[in-house]
Formats: structure tokens, C-alpha cells, sequence
């Protein structure tokens, strides 16, 4: 007998420490359902030997955060002066705000698949729409400094990502030429829908040498976009920059010449508009398994594409500090450059400010791995008494494809989720070949 209709179903109630006694536990159920079809009576596409639709829906929770930010914590060892010859104390103050309503974040996932296998197995596909909402997001939400205290861990947003995520495996093993080739592609729309009470956009991703944030979340956008100004090229001479918009007293020749978005004559906060996606429109990977006479090849490729990527890795607040090579093509008199601004100690024209200056196409293709092994012939095997011996060569990260000029366009995140697209100057991955054998007695 062979089974048409599936059903799951589990519920978790996780417990942490990181949150307070009223919000500690957080409810977590799920359930998916299958109907293979190719398993009922009237089925008779003999091309589809297996046919499956299915659907699920579930929750999880994250409390990826910092101990006990739900509670005020005194932090010793901190000096102030006392009294009226005002000797320097050793004291204890609370460092960070207390949010004793601070909770789990919650993500709600609704998934909608469709798996096939063609020609006895040799073509596989599988389709997926899903729709992933997350509420009550976990984040350091900037506060005012006048408060005294780091900003406390809060739950400030819901977002919504929606895509398609396709995938295809084709299997050739009926010659002496074995091979299998797949590919897997996913789309997605993120949407931020909801920032609860008060609904005031939240700042996020820290740019030191600016002073500022680089990315805004806002209803209606998509989770941490890039917010600055837009650039227009270099001011060549004195009468261009009186004819532009007027930016300040000290612009000058070389220095950025901004938009005036707004159309007032006057370059302000009000020119500021989104400049940046650091979501990518889709990633994908490619793999491919090769056999022929004891040969074996193996790679795997990996990509993304459609995202930027906020350059955020040089101390342009530094007097003395190395710069890119990109300075190398400074502005240095009319037409020397429109790109890239004379080098100024002071900025007074805040060159630096955050713009679309310092975001680049972030979009790569890699080559993750590559293996190369022989497989000694069976006759061998037998004279030197091993059950198998392999010699092989792995490559991991061989090559890179991307118009990045950073030092790796796969930055990852190690600030949160409204902290991604941000380069703060991560140690690339490293190029790694190395050769090895394998023994079975």
C-alpha cells in the first residue's frame, strides 16, 4: 500500500532567560500536509513518475540577544568625582536601560511546494511560494544620548518577505559517463509592515567616520535600506558651484556636488532619499558531480544578486590613515576628475556625508568548491589489499566573479538584522587548495 495523504504537526514552548518572567516562554506551533498524486488511481502521465503538492505553516522564535536586557544591570569599576575637592571615586552605575517588556521574536511562515521527478528520476524539480512575516523584531533601537545609558534591546518592527525558490537536478548514470547537473535560484521582496507604537522609523548600521546612520527601516520599505544623499558628480570651478545649489559657505572646486531633490535652492536633510537595497533580488547556486573511469569532479557555485553593499571600512574622520586606491584619482584641478573628491583635512563641505558615494553593486558569482579525485581501478585494489584508494585535490573559494571593489562581496552580518549591507572591513575568505588521500582497508 502506498501512502497518498501526509500530515505533521508539532508545538514547541521555548523558555529563555533573555527575557523577563511575564514574556520568558514564547508558543511555537506548526503543521504541513502532502497529497502525492502520482499515487492515486487516475494518475497516468507516464513522463511524471512522482507528483507531490504540499503546504505548511509554522512559527519559530529568536532571542539572539544580549543576557539580561530585560533588567537594569550595574556595571562597577566606573570613576566619577566626589566631593568638593572633587577626588576622582571608583562607583557602579547601571550602563544600559532596562525593557522589562521585551519578548520573543516571532517569524510565520506560510509555504506552498510542488516536487516532481521525470523520466524515472533522472529530472527532479521542486517549487516553492512562501510568505515569511516577522513581528516583534529584536533590536538596539538608537536613543537619545541626553538619557545617559545604551539603548535598551526593544521589539520595533514587523516585516514581510515574500519569494519563489526553484530548484533543478538533472542525473545522467547509465553510461560510463556519469554526470548530474542542478541549479537552485530564490527570489524575494522584502517589505517592512508595521514599527508599533509610534510607528518612527528606525536608524541602524553606524557609519563612524559620518557620524551617522546609513540605513533607515520605514514602513513601506525594504528592512535596513540605505538613506543619504544623492550624488552629481565634482564642482570643476568657482562658477559651477555658484550656479549649483548652495551647500555651504566653505564648498568649493573638487568638493561633491549633491542633488537638490527637493528643488529649494538649498542642499539639506530634506534631500535625503533612499539610495540603497541591501537585500538581494535573488541568490542562486550551481553544482555539478562528474564520473568517468575512476575520475571523479565536483563543484559548487554560489551568487547573489541585485544587493548593495555600504562601504564602510575607511576612517575618512582620520587625519592619518590609509585610503583607497580610488584616492589615487583624486580631483586635482578642472576635469581631473568627476568622481572622486580632492583630499581635504578639514571637509568642510562634509564630503563624507552619507550618500550613494560609498555604495556599490554588491552582486557576485563564486566558484565555493572544487574537487578533483581518482579512484584507483579495482584490479589495483585487490593486489594492494584495499577495499578503495582515492587521491584527491579540493579548492575552496578558486574565484570570484563581482564589480565589488572591497576585499569580499559575502560581508555576512554580525550586527543584528537591521544592520546588513554594512562592509566594516571583514577578513575575506580565504583561497585554499589543498591535496589529500583516502584509505579503505
Amino acid at each position: 500500500m502506498t501512502t497518498t495523504y501526509l500530515f505533521s504537526a508539532t508545538f514547541r514552548a521555548d523558555g529563555s532567560s533573555r527575557f523577563g518572567a511575564n514574556n520568558s516562554f514564547g508558543y511555537f506551533p506548526s503543521f504541513s500536509a502532502g497529497y502525492i498524486m502520482s499515487h492515486a488511481d487516475f494518475w497516468n502521465v507516464d513522463l511524471i513518475n512522482f507528483f507531490k503538492v504540499r503546504a505548511s505553516w509554522g512559527q519559530n522564535g529568536n532571542d539572539r540577544i544580549g543576557d539580561y536586557s530585560y533588567t537594569t544591570v550595574v556595571y562597577s569599576g566606573q570613576n566619577y568625582t566626589f566631593g568638593p575637592e572633587e577626588n576622582i571615586t571608583n562607583g557602579s552605575v547601571a550602563l544600559s536601560a532596562a525593557n522589562p517588556d521585551l519578548k520573543w521574536e516571532t517569524s510565520t511562515q506560510m509555504d506552498i511546494g510542488v516536487d516532481m521527478e521525470l523520466y524515472e528520476g533522472r529530472i527532479n524539480f521542486t517549487a516553492d511560494y512562501y510568505i515569511k512575516k516577522t513581528s516583534d523584531m529584536l533590536y538596539a533601537a538608537p536613543i537619545p544620548l541626553v538619557s545617559g545609558t545604551a539603548a535598551p534591546i526593544q521589539n520595533v518592527a514587523t516585516a514581510e518577505n515574500r519569494g519563489i525558490e526553484l530548484a533543478l537536478l538533472y542525473r545522467n548514470i547509465d553510461h560510463d559517463f556519469k554526470y548530474s547537473i542542478g541549479g537552485n535560484i530564490a527570489f524575494v521582496q522584502s517589505e517592512v509592515t508595521g514599527l508599533g507604537k509610534g510607528g518612527e522609523p528606525v536608524l541602524s548600521g553606524y557609519v563612524q567616520f559620518a557620524n551617522a546612520n546609513a540605513a533607515k527601516t520605514d514602513v513601506g520599505h525594504p528592512l535596513a535600506s540605505f538613506f543619504g544623499y544623492v550624488t552629481d558628480g565634482i564642482f570643476q570651478t568657482p562658477e559651477e558651484v555658484e550656479a549649483a545649489a548652495f551647500q555651504n559657505d566653505a564648498t568649493a572646486p573638487g568638493d561633491i556636488r549633491f542633488k537638490d531633490l527637493d528643488g529649494n535652492g538649498v542642499i539639506d536633510v530634506n534631500d535625503q532619499t533612499y539610495i540603497g537595497n541591501p537585500t538581494p533580488e535573488f541568490t542562486y547556486g550551481i553544482t555539478g558531480d562528474m564520473e568517468w573511469k575512476g575520475f571523479e569532479l565536483n563543484l559548487f557555485f554560489a551568487g547573489s544578486q541585485g544587493n548593495d553593499i555600504f562601504k564602510n571600512f575607511t576612517r575618512y574622520d582620520f587625519a592619518y590613515v590609509n585610503r583607497p586606491s580610488s584616492a589615487l584619482e583624486r580631483w586635482t584641478g578642472p576635469g581631473t576628475s568627476n568622481d572622486e573628491p580632492h583630499v581635504s583635512l578639514n571637509d568642510l563641505n562634509q564630503n563624507i556625508r552619507i550618500s550613494d558615494r560609498f555604495i556599490e553593486d554588491g552582486s557576485y558569482l563564486r566558484l565555493k568548491t572544487l574537487t578533483i579525485g581518482y579512484n584507483l581501478p579495482r584490479a589495483w585494489l585487490q593486489k594492494m589489499k584495499f577495499e578503495k584508494f582515492k587521491i584527491y585535490m579540493t579548492a575552496q573559494n578558486l574565484i570570484t566573479f563581482t564589480s565589488y571593489s572591497g576585499l569580499d562581496p559575502e560581508i555576512g552580518n554580525v550586527g543584528g538584522s537591521l544592520d546588513i549591507g554594512m562592509d566594516r572591513g571583514f577578513y575575506p575568505q580565504a583561497r585554499t587548495v589543498m591535496g589529500g588521500v583516502s584509505l579503505t582497508f
